[in-house]
């Protein structure tokens, strides 16, 4: 864009979902908004992501955690469908429904618990016996007829989205807004006045009204003068994508933590894992054999599938587990949302509407005293000690 810089705008440092989810919703409220992404748009943890959205109720939630998914829930539908209006491209959010699938007794034993849980939340879930399964599903015939196969659930209320193509409608929709999105822009610095904030990049220092940082795993790279520099952990997954002629499915599958996303192209991707590897990027030949053995456990037809791809992304985990999404102590205008793990794409509606609440001065629909920026460094020292 023509637009520079001023004084006037807000920024946001970090162009993934999070960023950009915040950058439309101030766009829209009239506000001029300026992004800083290190590489390029919507390329770093974001596009890596599957794509689940598991079920959540807002109305029924108490838990912060529960009614900030349940608003991100509730959300997206109207997100989608604005999105698709705005730019005229598809977002990809579709509510397919998803297995959840048992093959032991502690993952029968953990159905169960969840199941209570959906209840206790009113979100349909059904248990089906093995022929029932086969009958909805027949892709996993084989898998049903096994000795160890002993527990299935449906919940109807599952949506997949295609991160690659949600952020392209994301970006899409706050270039026409008039946001400013400055990509290869490496952030060298912030520090925060009582009535203004800085943001160092290009070699030099640039006034700004608010800062939003929205880096990720990389939060901690450019925060320490804001206190925050141990504030995540970068924790590693692996994905394999694969693609077969005719779609197999058209439904998430979940067994224990992985996964398989069913696309209604033929693609399906496989995740996922856990790895503590600090800010090394990159797949495994020993993941990647794990993840493509684990496809065929559960459709055996699998084995004749072409491998597209493999890729990795590092997820910000916080110490307590909540994700950080509010003011920075200390500060008049520098906010933090970051530190949402698994669920950065899930919870970036819900995110970004409190957090634009708060700074337009409305009051959040959701009391966000569980993800006050700052909590997650106190629980760190005092797990330390």
């Amino acid at each position: 864009m023509n637009r520079k810089l001023t004084s006037e705008d807000a920024v946001i440092v970090g162009g993934g979902v999070i960023g950009l989810s915040i950058a439309w919703q101030l766009a829209k409220e009239g506000w001029k908004v300026t992004i800083l992404e290190r590489d390029d748009i919507g390329q770093g943890t974001s596009w890596a992501g599957a794509g689940i959205l598991p079920p959540a109720n807002f109305s029924a939630a108490s838990d912060p955690i529960d009614r900030l998914r349940g608003l991100s829930h509730k959300l997206f539908p109207t997100w989608s469908s604005e999105l698709k209006a705005t730019t005229g491209l598809d977002p990809g959010l579709r509510r397919c429904g998803g297995w959840y699938l048992a093959e032991s007794l502690g993952e029968l034993a953990s159905l169960v618990g969840m199941a209570d849980y959906w209840a206790h939340l009113d979100i349909e879930s059904e248990r089906l016996p093995m022929r029932e399964l086969v009958k909805h599903e027949p892709a996993l015939s084989s898998w049903a007829k096994q000795k160890t196969s002993i527990g299935a659930w449906w919940v109807p209320d599952e949506y997949q989205l295609c991160p690659p193509l949600y952020l392209r409608c994301l970006q899409t929709a706050c270039e026409e807004a008039g946001v400013l999105i400055r990509t290869q822009c490496e952030l060298e610095g912030v520090r925060a006045q009582s009535d203004m904030t800085c943001v160092r990049f290009d070699g030099r220092w640039h006034d700004c009204s608010r800062v939003v940082l929205c880096g990720g795993a990389w939060l901690n790279q450019f925060t320490e003068p804001l206190g925050l520099s141990h504030s995540v952990i970068p924790v590693r997954g692996q994905m394999l994508l694969l693609k077969t002629v005719t779609p197999i499915s058209r439904r998430i599958i979940n067994l224990g933590n992985r996964y398989l996303v069913c696309r209604e192209d033929g693609h399906i991707l496989i995740g996922s894992c856990e790895e503590e590897v600090g800010y090394q990027l990159g797949t495994t030949d020993e993941m990647i054999s794990e993840l493509r053995s684990f496809a065929n456990s559960l459709i055996p037809a699998l084995a004749d599938a072409e491998h597209k791809r493999s890729w990795s992304g590092l997820r910000p985990m916080t110490y307590d587990g909540f994700p950080m999404i509010g003011r920075v102590p200390g500060t008049n205008n520098a906010y933090v949302a970051g530190g949402h793990f698994r669920s950065g794409l899930h919870l970036s509606t819900g995110t970004a509407s409190v957090l634009c609440d708060l700074m337009v001065k409305r009051e959040p629909v959701i009391d966000l005293d569980a993800f006050r920026v700052g909590k997650q460094i106190s629980h760190r020292q005092t797990h330390l000690e």
